[in-house]
């Protein structure tokens, strides 16, 4: 099963060069899933960087998941993609036994379709207003509606701090995924432990 701290180093935050260094500090503050995403870099850079933060990652037994590109996720422990992006069903052949993550926004029918058809976990937005996502779930109740009726991990993403991740984990979310947050800190890895603590003593 997946960790419930789910931190994606976006290159809107971080630039390729310090990646490395900020992946390592959210590792050491707890992360448990890393995704590298970066919408403005070409395929070949974000497989260099994948391939350098990748021992980083498994020297934590942690995850590297790629955003939107399942050839290169096939190269690592797996990939996320929006419900637009490529079919699952081919993603899912693709990446064989890699982790396969997708994004439902607030649909919950399309998270229970997805779970019985061989994803790995989903990913909810935006329960709070974020600058990296324009859609915004309407209730909160969506959560403990997911917990009664997904048994993949379902992750909550979308304007969520540490006081924010004890709320949407107390109505249900199995985790949250977080960008700004530990990216824009002063301290990464003291960011990143506060939300891994206000998570787990709301369980």
């Amino acid at each position: 099963m997946l960790g419930r701290v789910y931190v994606i180093l976006d290159s809107f935050y971080v630039d390729g060069k310090d990646m490395r260094d900020i992946c390592e500090k959210v590792l050491k503050g707890g992360a448990e899933v890393i995704q590298i995403r970066a919408k403005d870099w070409d395929k070949i850079k974000i497989k260099e960087v994948s391939k350098e933060i990748y021992p980083i990652c498994k020297g934590f037994d942690v995850p590297l998941i790629v955003n939107d590109h399942i050839d290169i996720g096939s190269d690592f422990d797996g990939a996320h993609i929006g419900k637009d992006d490529v079919d699952h069903k081919i993603a899912r052949k693709y990446l064989k036994d890699k982790i396969l993550g997708v994004s439902c926004y607030g649909d919950l029918d399309l998270a229970i379709k997805l779970q019985n058809e061989g994803v790995d976990y989903v990913a909810f937005s935006s329960p709070y207003p974020s600058p990296t996502k324009d859609k915004e779930i309407t209730s909160f109740e969506l959560f403990r509606k997911a917990k009664e009726n997904l048994r993949i991990p379902f992750y909550a993403i979308g304007g969520i701090d540490d006081e924010r991740a004890k709320e949407i984990v107390k109505w249900g979310a199995y985790g949250v995924a977080v960008v700004s947050y530990v990216l824009t800190a002063k301290d990464p890895e003291e960011a990143t432990k506060r939300l891994k603590d206000a998570v787990y003593s709301s369980i």
